[in-house]
């Protein structure tokens, strides 16, 4: 595979429409008893389609099980080149016929997203967002076999799983989108939940009567209204000493997001430890992994606490190591902590320090703290005014990075290659952050040459987008629109529409800052088709405010469907236009209508909210920590080439990225350690490993 390989234009890229407007209704959840003709009208009843009750338990696609047992034979049998069509993403939907394993893995969770998801309590949904958006559509084309406009009738809705709860909500924003109406209506038997309280909060979502208090815990955990046995759930056996493999069911669960069924197996296996005192280690395992999925929810206080439970019944040193580190990580993130962090990250430590011969784990476990650390001392140097002091602060923290690289440069193993994969990365972010954008562009393509040798494709798309973000921060416009370039290439190969979105839009900013005003507006317009057809009003919004933007710093004309998607999105911009208004005062119309544009990040999203529904933390750490802002007002380019022809603006990413820390890389790197152009490493990740 060569980042030169090029896909056919996908059939939503040569769509001239951009006019939408995001679907308003469709999904009706009824929290207390009435008939149908009372809650969606009379002629609701001929239209409706009853689907069952999924089995308690929050299976992977239990929900959607019932709703295939519907829908199959009826599409097979009136359209049996639906199916066909979909082939690839049925193959995960459905059950084999004579599989004895447990249905519904969806999409087999790698062993980095399960590490990425519980190590770094980071989101890595992307994929799972592809095939999510891919099942949506599969449902879309098949759906109207069961009627014009069915009304999915669905018993039990809140049983449902969070993964087929997501596939249905997006297939009625697609089919809306498209004009073909499906409205869902979602009997609640059992009360609500977290995330139906979320998913009541989106625009196409009304109640009917009044959501039940949720719980602070979910159903079948230690704590929850009738937790005793509330799971239901069988299971094997388990030891710490034997098979990992309840763990990775688990673990798997909160890679999917399916929090549910995730806290239904732990308290399952809560309840198999049982009070045996031999087993406290085991159970204060299972409680980190519940504090994972609650920190996953936003449950920040309820899952310190836990992690602090577990703490008082973890006797290893390596488990009490990790678990210190994990309430650092998470008051580091989500509660901006960073003193209360190092009291715990230091604590960890002083576990390991209790060994008198140290093992892998517990030199793996060291270099996640002094990773842990470092984050703590950069989030601190970008947050003071004091340049002494922001200087002692990222010298400590290329020192505490390159000490831990040392540690497990050459430890074999998953857990120490998955380290090194964030380790090395982290340090080029580093670089970045302390203003060295050529050094960290060197050192980048040195520890990704090992990655990038096994042609697999999804490694070009993150490398060249990092490469072209460095770039681009240190004002190679032409460099950068060829690496963005790049990326969009192997994007297409990989029919990435998520990503393809974002290096569209980066693309677009890229020719925007050298000038090149009819290739921002090309790029500009074919992210904003490509986020109209994701139904992500976020991205479209910016996108078209792009495109807005190009277009009136060329002086070139709105087209009509660039007109008629400005009527709905920015009518003030719009109105402006239709008056005759010139070139200056379309940018005063933009910048009130507040046409923003959002200058790429210095790293691709790792999860899709617009997808997940599980909303987003207050701070972007990575835009934080780079300097660079997540909304920009273009106009400054009208001045610039106004006085003196061009719009070429060097570094223009925000704030940009504090100088200094040269020294101090070099300094920390040290004799042995690693150099800016020699250290082998792997993948990609950011300080603390990732977005926050």
């Amino acid at each position: 595979m060569t980042a030169g390989a090029v896909a056919s234009r996908p059939a939503w890229l040569q769509e001239p429409t951009l006019a939408w407007r995001p679907a308003v209704h469709g999904v009706v959840l009824c929290a207390r008893p009435h008939d149908l003709a009372d809650c969606l009208g009379p002629n609701a009843v001929g239209a409706a389609v009853a689907v069952g009750p999924p089995a308690a338990g929050h299976d992977h696609l239990c929900g959607l099980q019932e709703l295939l047992a519907v829908l199959l034979p009826a599409v097979r049998e009136a359209r049996p080149e639906v199916p066909e069509r979909h082939a690839e993403v049925l193959a995960l939907l459905t059950r084999p016929e004579d599989a004895q394993a447990p249905r519904g893995r969806f999409v087999p969770v790698s062993e980095t997203a399960s590490l990425g998801t519980t190590r770094r309590i980071s989101r890595e949904s992307h994929i799972t967002a592809g095939w999510i958006d891919r099942a949506a559509r599969f449902l879309v084309d098949a759906l109207p076999v069961l009627g014009e406009r069915p009304v999915l009738v669905l018993d039990a809705f809140d049983r449902w799983d969070r993964i087929s709860v997501r596939i249905l909500y997006r297939t009625v924003l697609l089919a809306d989108q498209q004009g073909r109406g499906i409205t869902v209506r979602g009997l609640l038997k059992d009360g609500g939940s977290l995330f139906l309280e979320r998913l009541s909060g989106q625009r196409a979502v009304g109640v009917c009567g009044v959501l039940p208090p949720t719980a602070e815990t979910l159903p079948g955990a230690p704590g929850a209204p009738g937790a005793s046995g509330a799971s239901g759930l069988a299971v094997e056996p388990w030891h710490s000493d034997g098979s990992a493999g309840p763990l990775r069911a688990i673990g798997d669960a909160i890679a999917l997001q399916n929090f549910e069924r995730a806290d239904l197996l732990i308290a399952a296996h809560l309840a198999a430890v049982g009070g045996d005192p031999g087993r406290a280690d085991d159970t204060a395992d299972l409680i980190r992994l519940q504090a994972i999925s609650e920190a996953q929810t936003g449950r920040i206080d309820s899952a310190v606490a836990k992690l602090e439970r577990s703490l008082e019944l973890a006797g290893k040193p390596e488990l009490r190591a990790h678990l210190n580190y994990l309430v650092a990580l998470l008051v580091t993130k989500r509660k901006d902590d960073t003193d209360t962090a190092r009291t715990f990250y230091l604590r960890g430590l002083e576990c390991l320090d209790e060994l008198a011969e140290p093992g892998v784990d517990a030199q793996v476990e060291r270099a996640w703290i002094l990773n842990g650390l470092a984050l703590a001392a950069a989030i601190d140097a970008r947050e003071t005014s004091d340049a002494e002091r922001r200087d002692r602060l990222f010298q400590s923290a290329f020192e505490l990075e390159f000490d831990a690289f040392r540690m497990v440069r050459e430890m074999p193993g998953d857990s120490a290659f998955y380290l090194r994969y964030n380790l090395s990365h982290n340090l080029a972010f580093l670089l970045q952050i302390t203003g060295r954008h050529r050094q960290a562009e060197e050192f980048l393509r040195s520890v990704s040459a090992t990655m990038l040798g096994t042609g697999r494709p999804e490694f070009f798309v993150p490398h060249h987008y990092a490469i072209a973000v460095l770039q681009l921060r240190r004002g190679s416009h032409e460099e950068a629109a060829a690496s963005f370039a790049a990326a969009v290439r192997v994007a297409h190969t990989l029919r990435d529409p998520f990503h393809l979105e974002k290096l569209l839009a980066a693309a677009g900013y890229t020719d925007l800052r050298r000038g090149d005003h009819p290739g921002a507006a090309r790029h500009y317009r074919d992210a904003a088709r490509t986020a109209r057809r994701l139904c992500d009003e976020t991205a479209f919004a910016q996108d078209l405010a792009g495109l807005l933007w190009a277009l009136t710093l060329q002086g070139a004309r709105w087209d009509r469907h660039t007109l008629a998607a400005a009527r709905i999105w920015y009518p003030e911009a719009a109105g402006a236009y239709d008056r005759g208004a010139g070139r200056d005062e379309l940018a005063e119309a933009l910048t009130a209508a507040g046409a923003d544009i959002s200058p790429p990040s210095s790293k691709l999203p790792s999860y899709l909210p617009a997808v997940d529904l599980e909303g987003l933390p207050g701070r972007d750490l990575n835009r934080f920590l780079a300097g660079i802002t997540a909304r920009e007002n273009p106009s400054g380019l009208l001045t610039q080439s106004s006085a003196d022809g061009t719009t070429g603006a060097g570094d223009a990413l925000g704030a940009g990225g504090p100088e200094g820390g040269g020294a101090a890389a070099r300094k920390a790197a040290g004799p042995g350690g690693p150099v800016v152009n020699g250290v082998s490493g792997f993948g990609r990740a950011v300080v603390g490993g990732g977005r926050a």
